[in-house]
């Protein structure tokens, strides 16, 4: 009986030794591989403070909220859309470009051609790309609706 028993654990051991073995490099490259994606557009948004803001000012180290205004941008990629922001006001990417990028932690780095190491950008929000795309077309029926009724005569004629 215990000799049975043996080996069971034995055999469990070496499966699960070997489940690991084989499913964590995969993980590991699904954390790093690099992906690509396009930047459909920019707008500059003030830039995010610390994340501990109150204890900064309370160290002396910083002077609260700043003017400083940092791009944000939506980046397309296969299957999943970012929109992520600059840490400071000199991080530009390309418009309309293939971007390769890369997730870390909860930061996006992006390799901008001629630059000598990747930047880092904050990810403020990740959706679906099919979502992404569905609640497109309703905000453009949206606008599309609000443009027709402004320039409809006859509700202009109702509105005096």
């Amino acid at each position: 009986m215990k000799r049975t028993s043996f080996w069971k654990r034995r055999l469990f051991c070496i499966s699960a030794f070997c489940i690991f073995a084989l499913a964590f490099p995969a993980f590991l490259t699904a954390q790093t591989a690099p992906q690509q994606g396009t930047i459909i557009r920019m707008r500059m948004t003030d830039c995010l403070g610390p994340q501990h803001a109150f204890m900064a000012v309370m160290a002396g180290g910083a002077k609260g909220e700043t003017a400083e205004l940092c791009p944000e941008y939506v980046l397309v990629g296969d299957k999943v859309v970012y929109v992520i922001s600059g840490k400071s006001s000199e991080q530009l990417i390309p418009l309309a470009e293939i971007t390769r990028f890369r997730l870390q932690k909860n930061e996006m780095l992006i390799r901008i051609e001629d630059a000598p190491k990747e930047s880092h950008f904050h990810i403020k929000a990740m959706t679906l790309r099919p979502d992404w795309e569905h609640n497109q077309i309703l905000e453009e029926a949206a606008a599309n609706a609000m443009i027709s009724q402004h320039l409809d005569p006859a509700a202009m004629r109702s509105q005096r």
